[in-house]
Parts: C-alpha cells; sequence; structure tokens
C-alpha cells in the first residue's frame, strides 16, 4: 500500500477512534445525569389537574372554565397522543401552552395542538430562531404555532387561573417555573430531586449551572408552594393543598 494511502486511512481511523470515545463519553454522561430521572405516572390528580408521562418527561394540564392549560408538550406527537386519550383530553381541548424551555423533549408533540396560544419566557427565543443552541451543535427551528414572549413576573388570566411566570435561567437562557394560583408550580427543568431535596438539574443538560443555582436561591415559591410538578422527578406535596391531589 502506497504511503499516502496509508496516511489517509490511518487518517481515517483516527478520526472514527475519536467519534467513538466521543459518542461513548456524552453516553456515560447522559446516563449518569438521567440515572436519578423518576417522572410520575400519567394519571389523574384531581379534577382540575392532570400529569402526562411521556418516555422520560412529564407534562401537566389544568383544566379551565375555557379548556386546558398545558405545561410541556413531551417528546413525540404518537406517545404523547396515546397518553392524553387515556385522560380523555382532545387536543382541540388545549387553549394555551406554556413552555419551561425549548428543548426537544418538551416540544415533541407540539404539532398536535395547532389552535393554542404558546407562551415562553423572552429570553428562550434565541433558542428556537438558529442564534443559540445546546451541546455547539443543537439547533432548534420553530415550525409550530405563533408565539407570544413574556417577561420574569408576567401574570397571565386563563379561564380562571391566575397563572405567573418566573425566570429561572440556566438549563437555557430563557427557562422558567409557573406558578397556578399560589397552589401549584411547575419547574420544568430547572430543579431535581433526591434524598428529599431541591437541587439543580445535572450538569451534563444545563447551560449554566451556576446561573441556575442563583436563580434556584431566589426562587422562594419552591418552599412556599403546596405542590411542585417537575418534568423530571415527579411530583412532591409539601403541604396541604386548597385542591388536594387524590390519587
Amino acid at each position: 500500500m502506497k504511503k499516502p494511502v496509508k496516511r489517509i486511512l490511518y487518517g481515517f481511523l483516527i478520526f472514527i477512534g475519536i467519534l467513538v470515545l466521543l459518542a461513548g463519553f456524552v453516553g456515560f454522561r447522559f446516563w449518569y445525569g438521567s440515572r436519578d430521572m423518576t417522572p410520575a405516572e400519567t394519571q389523574k390528580l384531581n379534577d382540575s389537574v392532570f400529569v402526562v408521562k411521556d418516555k422520560f418527561v412529564n407534562a401537566y394540564f389544568f383544566k379551565t372554565n375555557q379548556g386546558y392549560v398545558m405545561v410541556d408538550a413531551g417528546v413525540s406527537e404518537e406517545n404523547f397522543k396515546a397518553q392524553i386519550d387515556k385522560l380523555g383530553i382532545q387536543p382541540a381541548e388545549v387553549t394555551t401552552i406554556l413552555l419551561t424551555h425549548t428543548d426537544s423533549d418538551h416540544i415533541g408533540a407540539m404539532g398536535l395542538f395547532k389552535s393554542a396560544k404558546v407562551y415562553m419566557h423572552k429570553d428562550e427565543e434565541q433558542m428556537i430562531d438558529g442564534q443559540n443552541g445546546k451541546f455547539f451543535f443543537l439547533r432548534v427551528h420553530w415550525k409550530y404555532s405563533p408565539y407570544f414572549l413574556l417577561n420574569d413576573r408576567d401574570t397571565l388570566n386563563v379561564g380562571g387561573l391566575r397563572i405567573q411566570i418566573i425566570h429561572t435561567p440556566g438549563h437555557s437562557p430563557g427557562s422558567c417555573c409557573y406558578l397556578f394560583n399560589h397552589e401549584y408550580l411547575a419547574t420544568g427543568d430547572n430543579v431535581a430531586y433526591k434524598n428529599g431535596k431541591f437541587i439543580h438539574f445535572p450538569d451534563f443538560f444545563n447551560m449554566d449551572t451556576p446561573a441556575q443555582e442563583a436563580a434556584l436561591k431566589n426562587l422562594t415559591e419552591l418552599n412556599t408552594t403546596p405542590v411542585i410538578l417537575m418534568a423530571h422527578h415527579g411530583i412532591v406535596q409539601q403541604k396541604p393543598s386548597a385542591v388536594p391531589i387524590k390519587n
């Protein structure tokens, strides 16, 4: 074999080896970061609050006198539709979608909800218009319903629900939580739960963990809200709620 050909072959093999090592490293970090995730099963919590499990992530539904408000949209349309069918929820009944952020496992079933109004924090827009992305190469290009941008502590009133957005950057620039009637706090990927304590989300999945830690220190609602609804770590009821959970 001629030397130039050998060099090309060796270079190619080295490149493949580097890719394999990188894939292995990323795979290990993903497993390590997700091994403690404990999403809740699809269920009716009470007459107005519902949880959907789509693979390894939860989405939440709030029933109002004008339809459903939904927090995040799971991984895939097919599985998400099968899960909401169990609860008797039809996509057309969802009037409002609140996104905690725009990672693919939180917007995967957005295509089912073509008539819903979509809201997110204004700093999250950079994650869906090509400006920014996770892991240097992941870019989300928005292809769903028109969306509306919110500022920190803005309040929405939807069908009798008072909803306040709380900006908690770190997982992504526009990551946020939503507070419903001071009874339920939907946290997305801003909070993990381990050994009875709320902690920051695993580093591997965050864009800026120190920023998330700082945001969580200021998130007093995490300690005062009766029910915490997390995306990957299930549900924590901290004290009796005015609308108790019925399992």
